[in-house]
């Protein structure tokens, strides 16, 4: 279960870093919306601005190809079918391609923050 929660909670972290970067390349300015619910206080800011900032840094020491999965499969929300086609690979591959990419941020992220 503490896998189950700690997955969703760096998925939903992953998504707003890939949006952001998405978004500074379409040179757009980037909204802060950086979690899903309202913060408690200061020091909750403090925190999630910090873990934001190790997931964007595990995210950018990614390969290109690993950035380029995630961002069209989490950001441009295409299914495994529509990014195969952008990419030319077969749906399973852009499936597995996608896991891959995931469990080495989840690794480059536990690195960054010494596994904590």
């Amino acid at each position: 279960m503490a896998g189950s929660w700690r997955g969703r909670w760096l998925y939903g972290i992953l998504r707003n870093v890939v949006q952001e970067s998405w978004r500074a390349s379409r040179r757009s300015q980037p909204q802060p919306s950086l979690v899903d619910e309202p913060l408690a206080g200061p020091l909750d800011g403090i925190l999630r601005r910090e873990q934001l900032d190790e997931v964007r840094t595990a995210f950018s020491e990614l390969a290109a190809e690993d950035q380029e999965v995630l961002e069209l499969r989490v950001v441009g929300g295409l299914n495994a079918e529509e990014v195969g086609e952008v990419l030319g690979r077969r749906p399973g591959a852009v499936r597995m391609a996608q896991s891959r990419a995931l469990g080495r941020l989840r690794t480059r992220f536990e690195e960054v923050t010494g596994g904590h």
